[in-house]
């Protein structure tokens, strides 16, 4: 049914929206300003905020790049060396340093006995290292003992043989006896009485001399 309203304007009650619809409105108003505002904070301030970060995090990745790199070249360096040091270890391992063997046998010469010089010298000295089976090699020489009395000859004899003077006795087998020579005394030069005799030793199989050299480095440590 259609209703009209005949009264003048006046008199006429005026026409309110609904409070529920009001408060649905204001309600949405409400709920809009505050994500928009809640945008706005993300994008100007938590936004901003990561980015400055984020550079500040590359600058720096772009500062420890290069440290990195030359860390990990180092790192190849390294193990290559490694790599090579070992290999050169065990290809050098059951060789004979002549000139610490020479120097040793030099240090028991001159070591003596008691205070006493064993007063020997070399007219000679030869290596010769050997691949055969049953001859690894030997040091030879052409001594000589200035002592007048023999004994001074054979203590230089033991002296070869006592590991606490040297290593050569894990590079060699125990030498064989000196049989000297007395030579024709000459009042002429000092000393007067000289003997003359020959030096062998044998050179052990490169298996036991490495086998003592590491039982060496073993004790040491």
């Amino acid at each position: 049914m259609i209703s009209v309203n005949l009264l003048p304007e006046e008199y006429r009650r005026r026409a309110k929206s609904p409070i529920g619809i009001i408060a649905a409105i204001s309600a949405a108003v409400l709920i809009n300003a505050s994500l928009f505002a809640y945008w706005g904070y993300l994008h100007f301030g938590v936004k901003a905020n990561v980015a400055t970060t984020r550079d500040v995090l590359q600058a720096d990745l772009a500062g420890l790049k290069w440290q990195v790199d030359y860390h990990n070249s180092l790192k190849a360096e390294i193990a290559t060396r490694s790599q090579r040091e070992q290999t050169l270890a065990e290809i050098t391992k059951d060789r004979v340093l002549w000139t610490k063997t020479l120097d040793e046998l030099i240090d028991v010469v001159h070591a003596g006995r008691e205070g006493v010089d064993h007063f020997i010298w070399f007219n000679d000295l030869a290596a010769e290292v050997k691949t055969d089976r049953n001859n690894h090699g030997q040091l030879t020489g052409d001594g000589v003992s200035g002592a007048e009395a023999y004994a001074q000859l054979a203590n230089f004899a033991e002296d070869l043989e006592d590991s606490s003077l040297s290593s050569l006795m894990g590079i060699f087998e125990a030498p064989e006896p000196l049989q000297a020579t007395q030579e024709k005394p000459d009042e002429t030069l000092i000393p007067s009485v000289t003997w003359s005799f020959p030096l062998r030793m044998n050179l052990l199989s490169p298996q036991d001399r490495v086998k003592n050299r590491e039982a060496v480095e073993g004790d040491d440590q």
